[in-house]
């Protein structure tokens, strides 16, 4: 890596403050961090009442030590002189008042002037005010904005409507006094003290005191208020695409719309130009997001040399698409879209995005137009996947889903669900269907304070038209796999569920109580052989505690296990004085009285003839005091006759800027193949094997000025680290920087048999003091791979 000259840092820094601007969403603002009461120990403050009324028209009040008149135009005020109107007060230790002129009244004020109202203070030798319209100009003097940091001097400072500060060859700086990290000095300055805005000409950016950047004109904020501008640069290097340097700039449109648009240079790969718009109207509210990359040179170079295998889409220039939205068209109807897209399947392998995610294997385009009223949901979808290796993923084009509640049968529920759904693939030679479905069910609930029992039955019909099935079958012959092209399936269904709450106090600690939660389920669906029907849109979902209670094992509608089982579980909670919960734990099983299939090889689980207690499940979770949780989980299955799933999160987090968090999880091996067998005969090793990884993520104040974050994941199985980095920043009342590096697992190498990893070197610089500044901490935490999720919440 080539070191940076110094030269280059100062740039970065400067570049930030052309046109700096804070970005707030239209929808509201989020809080300076600069009320640091540390950094506003010496900035004045108005601690009265504002007065809203014309302050013009208010009797003012003079205080002195004497007083002499002249005649009666002339009037003279020495000794300790305290002016007051309004939100203004003047101190000076003479003040005289010349009213010859009815129409241009003046008071001229000498020695030792300070002037403060709920805006600024200013200090002077000598100064004058018109009486009449109350403009003033004072020199040579120094000055401080008022409750908020923002200070310098210059040699005249003029104020005029209640609004303008005018400087004359002064200097601005948002650091404390005794701190001249940086300061901006202009042949004119004026601040706008109700658009919150800093105009300055013929500026000079200086560090310390050495100048590094000269502009004729800058603008700056000096509050909360979104305004148009460049943004804080962010500047950074990885192994991979060298030097990363960005630059936002931020499009203050109108009050519910606006936009950033960041040009992105990138050594080893190009220049990236990123767009995002945003609105927020009486329909709702929604983001675009469009990155485009023309001719990525490292992309070809990857693909030529088949750096990560055969992997690569016939592109030169990369993309991405993103749009989120949710409008709420009148009281009952809805659109809704969730679209991302990209240009290859190397895309955020390469780039990043903080639209997207690598982990889920796939993108989604979703549209969706929805209608509910007192006992109607109506929703039409369409939905299509992008996935990233080749995987077999269908769509939903269009998918109808319609729910139908009756809520007055006196004690009795009645609902309906039924949806109409198309299935389509990418490929030529897999299955699509029409499936048509309705699922009426009818409830009775008895609920007191202390007990719940419910039961419920119904029925799930269903109709499959398939197609394109004679080549699948054939592939599948020596498997005993047949689809057939019109298939009707006819279900019924039954549950009863109870649960008491038993609750009593706790005699070996005061102030406890303690609830035992014991609840029974069983649930009934009869066997249906399901071989003929292939599997659009059903995967077997997770059995933790919660998940046992499921009436079905499978998500989506074409995988429907035959059920007889009762399940059994128990929850004990123990609450404090103040009705805490301070520790919880579940422990539950299912029991099936007759084997629970789909068909005859359907899935790795139907093969096995295990009735009994099949699955338990326990969850726990400890609040040991105010800062420290602890979270568990595990899941055994006696089908494999292991743990299937574990993991535990240890949180210790005192303050707001202090956490320590240790997690680990763990997934067996065929539990993984059973759930999702496309790797179960991949050349990748690391999936014919358990998943065993443990974590720890910090964030800690070194000192008042320095703070660490890093985090270290680690995977017990492959002997490897899975993601890992280390940040430091210092900021203090002036400024802040951010240094992280960070090394994360981004692929396989099928040739050298290892895994790949990107080496990032990340720095990021911060001006204090000028509108909004970025959460630096959770932008730190959301480094790596595995972002910070808190277990507090």
């Amino acid at each position: 890596m080539k070191k940076l000259p110094l030269s280059r840092i100062a740039i970065a820094v400067t570049f930030s403050l052309y046109n700096y601007s804070n970005q707030s969403y239209a929808i509201g603002l989020s809080q300076n961090d600069t009320t640091n009461p540390q950094c506003l120990i010496d900035v004045p403050r108005f601690d009265r009442p504002i007065v809203r009324e014309n302050i013009d028209l208010l009797p003012i009040n003079t205080e002195a030590d004497e007083f002499e008149t002249v005649h009666t135009n002339l009037a003279t005020y020495t000794g300790h002189v305290n002016v007051t109107q309004g939100n203004r007060s003047v101190l000076s230790d003479k003040v005289t008042i010349d009213s010859n002129d009815a129409n241009n009244r003046m008071a001229i004020l000498d020695g030792n002037i300070t002037y403060q109202d709920n805006l600024i203070q200013a200090k002077g030798d000598h100064a004058l005010i018109n009486l009449n319209n109350y403009d003033s100009s004072m020199n040579p003097s120094e000055y401080h904005l008022v409750n908020k940091l923002g200070r310098g001097n210059a040699d005249e400072v003029k104020l005029e409507k209640n609004r303008y500060v005018i400087l004359k060859n002064g200097s601005y700086t948002s650091c404390p006094i005794g701190d001249s990290a940086w300061n901006i000095k202009g042949s004119t300055i004026i601040h706008d003290n109700e658009e919150q805005l800093l105009e300055i000409w013929n500026a000079v950016f200086r560090i310390e005191k050495v100048p590094v950047l000269y502009s004729p004109y800058l603008q700056m904020p000096t509050g909360n208020k979104r305004r148009s501008g460049l943004l804080i640069p962010n500047f950074g290097y990885d192994s991979v695409d060298g030097i990363d340097f960005s630059l936002p700039y931020y499009w203050n449109i109108a009050p519910n719309y606006d936009a950033t648009i960041t040009p992105r240079v990138l050594q080893h790969r190009g220049v990236q130009l990123q767009t995002e718009f945003r609105y927020l109207n009486q329909l709702g509210l929604g983001t675009f997001s469009f990155d485009w990359l023309q001719h990525d040179s490292q992309y070809s170079e990857d693909r030529k040399k088949e750096t990560n295998g055969n992997k690569y889409d016939n592109n030169r220039n990369r993309w991405l698409f993103y749009w989120k939205n949710d409008e709420l068209i009148n009281y009952n109807w809805r659109f809704i879209a969730d679209v991302t897209r990209v240009s290859d399947n190397q895309y955020l392998t390469d780039l990043n995005s903080r639209y997207a995610s690598q982990t889920a294997g796939y993108l989604t385009q979703h549209y969706k137009v929805a209608y509910n009223d007192e006992n109607w949901d109506i929703a039409l979808g369409y939905k299509h996947f992008q996935p990233f290796h080749y995987d077999i993923l269908y769509q939903t084009q269009p998918q109808l889903d319609i729910n139908y509640y009756n809520y007055e049968l006196g004690p009795l529920k009645f609902k309906t669900f039924s949806q109409l759904s198309h299935f389509i693939n990418s490929t030529d030679n897999e299955p699509e269907a029409w499936r048509a479905h309705i699922e009426p069910t009818i409830n009775y609930t008895a609920t007191n304070s202390w007990a719940n029992l419910s039961a419920e039955t119904g029925f799930m019909a269903t109709h499959y038209n398939q197609k394109n099935i004679f080549k699948y079958n054939m592939e599948h012959e020596n498997q005993r796999i047949k689809l057939d092209r019109n298939v009707n399936r006819f279900i019924p269904k039954f549950n009863i569920d109870g649960k008491v709450i038993f609750e009593r106090d706790v005699d070996l600690i005061d102030g406890y109580s303690q609830t035992l939660e014991p609840r029974v389920k069983y649930t009934y669906i009869p066997y249906r052989n399901q071989s003929n029907i292939r599997s659009y849109d059903s995967t077997l979902l997770q059995a933790d505690y919660t998940g046992l209670f499921r009436d079905q094992t499978y998500s989506g509608l074409d995988r429907i296990a035959s059920t007889n089982k009762l399940v059994s579980g128990v929850t004990t909670r123990f609450y404090d004085n103040n009705k805490i919960e301070k520790f919880n734990m579940s422990i539950g099983q299912i029991t099936y009285f007759t084997k629970s299939k789909t068909g005859d090889h359907n899935n790795d689980l139907d093969k096995n003839s295990d009735t009994g207690s099949v699955t338990w499940a326990t969850d726990n979770f400890w609040r040991i005091s105010d800062d420290i949780i602890f979270r568990s989980g595990l899941q055994y299955d006696t089908r494999i006759d292991n743990i299937s799933l574990a993991n535990t999160t240890f949180e210790f987090r005192p303050s707001s800027d202090k956490l320590i968090q240790l997690s680990y999880r763990y997934a067996n091996r065929d539990y993984i193949d059973t759930v999702d067998d496309r790797y179960k005969y991949s050349a990748y090793k690391g999936y014919k094997q358990d998943l065993s990884q443990a974590g720890i993520m910090a964030s800690w104040p070194l000192s008042e000025k320095f703070s660490a974050v890093g985090s270290y994941y680690y995977d017990m199985k492959q002997k490897q680290i899975s993601d890992s980095f280390i940040g430091i920043n210092y900021s203090d009342c002036c400024w802040g920087v951010t240094v992280q590096y960070g090394r994360k697992l981004i692929d396989w190498d099928n040739m050298a048999q290892i895994s790949k990893y990107k080496n990032k070197l990340s720095i990021m610089f911060e001006i204090r003091g000028l509108g909004n500044n970025r959460d630096t901490k959770a932008k730190m935490l959301n480094f790596g791979k595995l972002p910070y999720t808190t277990t507090f919440e």
